[in-house]
């Protein structure tokens, strides 16, 4: 994924370098931290950002890839793995750990509006947001409201999960981790002093939390590691895959691990989803995880590798005046307010998720159907959607007519979701099989399903996407011209892959999105 917000916590680990303290003392369960024979294999999650089937297939066709080709080898691979939508890191993170949309985690999307403070919820999108939007509630959201507070306490994450059953836990360089444990972050006093934070920050995680310089294991505390200014504070490959090492090498890795290598997604933005030069070098930190146990064959025999993607990459236009589609003139005369600003004194609110972006009314005088006109004459937009009431109302631009789908009904998915469908089917591109009542997905996967999620998933908005090739702009907003994006909708951003070794449990064929993996992920600790 974009991971766009990585801007953000560079300058928060440059500002706290802090330590982690834990009321335990550190310390693993028993079973793993004395390397006690287990009666079941661990097991060690790496999602690698922006990782695709035509890039892992690029690689195999130059043999660039022998990790990877040794893993598929041994297992298998699927390349239908559906997000979540938007698919940004943050939602897509939320769902990976609860095993729910965004309906019920709660977690919109890397930007979202609060009407009730009246204020834009940014996890870091670039710099220049960073700091209109405050410094010290862009940091505390991040690292402390997001597992905390914004993540609903209504879902049980997978830390959580296997917590209950026994099992001990890690995370290295994810985002979202809540779990049982409770860790303090230590900021030095003129941070405090500088943006108003508290005294202390806290964040609930698993038992092992590593989070670049910020929170450190003890495993690399006063090591000689990948984390100076130049290497991102610890928020690259190398840290991730130098933490896990030492936690093998040393007895000290737990019984289920997820490892977030965020490289190449920042590659695949620069020179184009498919960049099999920079691809390589997520494999090489993968050959540093395997080489870590006595033979890569040993390592398959103690554990189950699972290696994914996150989401798809759109390649954008070259022209930088022709990708970027320009919200604000759009929407004339209707005002959107400077993000120094409160956001509701204009008369729409943005909040940009890249190839995707809710608006918000901030009056009761304006309309969906009011700005659906004004965005639709945009040849370059391409879906308009929100909810009257409980039904889902779709538009597409260059696409006549509208399309309206309600939950229930007579047709039905291969998710064996059901739908009551009314309208113009080709502007969400599926297939209606008449004697069997069946719909299949084309371009957009699971595109009704995703769109309730986020229309659901905070307060009233209305969601527009961008057609491949182009992404939205609006104040603050990054353009990657020539190079890759996502956040929206269509396949381009919402499919990738998953590669699976060490067990016999395939994943259901039928219903192969992120939601259903944190049940797969329990499922190989079943007895």
């Amino acid at each position: 994924m974009i991971r766009t917000y990585l801007f953000f916590i560079l300058i928060c680990c440059l500002l706290i370098g802090c330590d982690e303290k834990r009321p335990e003392g550190d310390m693993l369960p028993q079973s793993a931290e004395t390397g006690a024979v287990n009666d079941h294999k661990n097991v060690i999650v790496v999602l690698i950002d922006s990782m695709t089937e035509a890039v892992i297939n690029d690689g195999l066709d130059r043999s660039s890839l022998p990790a990877i080709s040794y893993l598929i080898k041994n297992g298998f691979v699927h390349h239908d793995l559906v997000a979540p939508f938007p698919s940004m890191s943050v939602a897509i993170e939320s769902t990976l750990m609860t095993g729910s949309s965004p309906q019920k985690h709660q977690v919109p999307g890397l930007v979202w509006y609060d009407p009730n403070d009246d204020v834009i919820m940014d996890y870091g999108s670039t710099l220049s947001k960073y700091w209109k939007l405050g410094v010290n509630d862009t940091l505390v959201n991040t690292l402390v409201h997001l597992n905390t507070n914004h993540l609903s306490p209504n879902v049980e994450t997978i830390y959580e999960a296997l917590h209950q059953k026994g099992y001990s836990t890690g995370a290295i360089n994810f985002l979202v981790y809540r779990g049982h444990q409770t860790h303090d972050i230590s900021v030095p006093n003129y941070v405090k002093v500088l943006f108003h934070l508290p005294e202390k920050l806290k964040t609930k995680g698993p038992d092992l939390l590593a989070f670049g310089q910020a929170i450190q294991p003890k495993v690399v505390q006063n090591q000689k590691v990948d984390d100076a200014l130049y290497q991102r504070f610890g928020l690259n490959d190398s840290y991730s895959a130098e933490v896990t090492a030492k936690l093998i090498k040393e007895n000290q890795q737990p019984d289920f691990t997820m490892i977030f290598f965020p490289n190449y997604d920042k590659d695949a933005h620069k020179h184009g989803p498919v960049s099999p030069e920079h691809f390589t070098r997520a494999d090489g930190y993968l050959q540093e995880i395997l080489n870590a146990y006595d033979s890569w064959d040993n390592a398959l025999e103690e554990n189950v590798f699972i290696i994914m993607g996150d989401h798809g990459q759109d390649q954008l236009k070259e022209k930088k005046e022709e990708v970027a589609i320009e919200l604000e003139p759009l929407l004339d005369p209707y005002t959107v307010a400077p993000l120094l600003d409160e956001p509701s004194s204009g008369d729409v609110v943005i909040s940009n998720n890249h190839r995707m972006a809710y608006l918000y009314p901030t009056s009761s005088d304006i309309s969906y159907f009011d700005l659906a006109s004004k965005l639709q004459q945009d040849y370059r937009i391409d879906h308009l959607a929100w909810l009257e009431e409980e039904e889902l109302v779709i538009y597409q631009s260059g696409n006549d007519g509208v399309l309206h789908i309600k939950e229930g009904g007579d047709w039905q998915d291969q998710y064996g979701q059901t739908w009551t469908i009314e309208g113009n089917e080709p502007i969400v591109d599926i297939d209606l099989n008449q004697s069997e009542m069946k719909l299949a997905y084309g371009d957009y996967p699971d595109v009704f399903h995703q769109l309730y999620g986020a229309l659901r998933s905070h307060s009233e908005t209305m969601i527009v996407t961008a057609k491949p090739g182009y992404t939205l702009k609006s104040e603050g907003a990054p353009v990657h011209y020539k190079g890759g994006e996502h956040g929206g909708l269509h396949k381009n951003d919402t499919l990738t892959s998953i590669i699976i070794t060490g067990t016999e449990k395939e994943l259901d064929n039928h219903n192969r999105r992120m939601e259903s993996l944190k049940d797969y992920f329990l499922s190989l600790f079943d007895k």
